[in-house]
């Protein structure tokens, strides 16, 4: 799992650190950083001096000052903590996009066939798509309504839609294919999240896809987007090339840094 940005308190920093020295917060940063990116600190000295761009003579000096901070074995406890907050948060959301998918895509035919029956399969998914989406209590299989997670209704479309792509990606619909799917839908992130069930259901979930992304071109079907009422439009912006953005209170998080609703620096 990356991490491509880490949690960072400037308050609980200075107030630990006001002793070092320039060169010692430098050096001090650099271990974290390598730290979060790579949940592991080596305990080689050689190899300490090159992760904080010093001679190892210079290294040495301060080494014991630095010490201070880490448990035995360079570990570090706060840094941890963030890490196992991090991995339940992204636990948490790909279980939610997983039991989104599954409890929508009951009532959606499968494909059985990978020739003809799928252009026409694509086809009648096309046709839905357009139609409101429903799923009776009495479609359901039977405990599904006890066993499907209660908070699951408080998750949006485009919350669900960014949240299922690594499962996706394990079943042969790539990050790219689904941002296309995206585009050509004008951001409706309800019709979009349709389509991928149909895919995901389906016994060859990239070609199904394809067939749905090829019908929308074929028919010039490109909406105007749709604003979302519940996202920011420059947080869809960088979830579409792949940087994580995250809720955070009434801000949003996003490489390290704790952004507005306009995408405005606020914070660390």
């Amino acid at each position: 799992m990356s991490h491509p940005w880490m949690p960072f308190y400037p308050g609980d920093y200075l107030a630990d650190t006001v002793h070092l020295s320039t060169l010692e917060h430098g050096a001090y940063l650099m271990l974290i950083i390598h730290y979060w990116r790579n949940e592991v600190l080596p305990s080689d000295d050689t190899k300490l001096a090159r992760i904080v761009r010093l001679p190892l003579d210079q290294w040495m000096e301060i080494r014991s000052t630095l010490a201070d901070f880490f448990q035995p074995g360079w570990r570090h406890k706060r840094i941890e903590e963030e890490l196992a907050t991090t991995k339940e948060k992204y636990q948490r959301r790909a279980v939610a996009g997983r039991q989104g998918g599954l409890a929508s895509g009951r009532t959606k035919q499968k494909q059985t066939d990978a020739g003809a029956m799928l252009q026409q399969e694509a086809g009648n998914a096309e046709a839905r798509l357009g139609q409101p989406q429903s799923q009776p209590q009495s479609q359901l299989h039977k405990g599904e309504s006890q066993n499907a997670p209660s908070d699951l209704a408080s998750i949006s479309a485009e919350d669900r839609f960014w949240a299922r792509l690594n499962d996706l990606e394990e079943k042969g619909i790539s990050r790219s294919r689904c941002t296309e799917l995206l585009a050509l839908t004008g951001h409706d992130f309800i019709e979009a999240n349709r389509a991928l069930d149909g895919a995901e259901q389906a016994a060859k979930p990239g070609q199904y896809l394809g067939a749905i992304i090829r019908n929308r071109q074929q028919s010039g079907k490109a909406p105007s987007p749709r604003p979302s009422p519940h996202v920011p439009s420059w947080v869809a912006e960088r979830r579409a090339t792949g940087v994580i953005v995250e809720r955070d209170g009434r801000h949003w998080r996003c490489l390290g840094e704790l952004l507005n609703e306009a995408g405005e620096m606020v914070g660390w």
